[in-house]
């Protein structure tokens, strides 16, 4: 009987060290594994930062989507989503300005000049390049025949 209740408490006691290992190392193998989201969200974020975005712009919105060990959505991460208000209506040298600190080239598509024939809300250009780990776009669009401002939105998400 003796040896029975010995032999059950060592079962409880190695039962109970292994699992106390395993809360551990699933501790740290979370803890390392949000370290590495962080910095990769970081990187994203610091590569955004390289492009001139003149003072005058307001901005109206800024999401910024962390990288994720599971990312289950439509939307990638990491991903920004930056909005600004121009101010004013921008031109295609406005938007070279922008890009020109990128360090990569930036593709320019349209004139930055509204068609009188378009209704509502249209992209009248937009700008966009690569740096081989990130894909960047900037749409500008005006939202009205007779609005005077651009609005401006960044998107950063990883290369495809």
């Amino acid at each position: 009987m003796l040896a029975l209740t010995v032999w059950g408490n060592t079962v409880k006691r190695r039962t109970g060290i292994i699992l106390a290992a395993v809360l551990i190392v699933g501790a740290a193998g979370l803890f390392l594994i949000r370290s590495a989201e962080d910095r990769v969200t970081a990187d994203m974020v610091s590569r955004a930062e390289r492009f001139t975005i003149p003072a005058d712009w307001k901005l109206q919105d800024n999401i910024v989507r962390r990288e994720m060990f599971l990312c289950m959505s439509t939307n990638p991460c990491p991903s920004i989503a930056r909005r600004w208000d121009a101010g004013r209506r921008l031109t295609v040298d406005d938007l070279k300005a922008v890009g020109s600190t990128a360090g990569f080239a930036m593709t320019i598509e349209g004139t930055c000049t509204r068609r009188p024939s378009v209704g509502g809300t249209t992209t009248v250009c937009s700008t966009s390049g690569t740096d081989g780990e990130y894909d960047y776009k900037f749409n500008v669009s005006s939202p009205d025949k007779s609005d005077s401002t651009n609005f401006v939105v960044f998107q950063v998400e990883p290369h495809s």
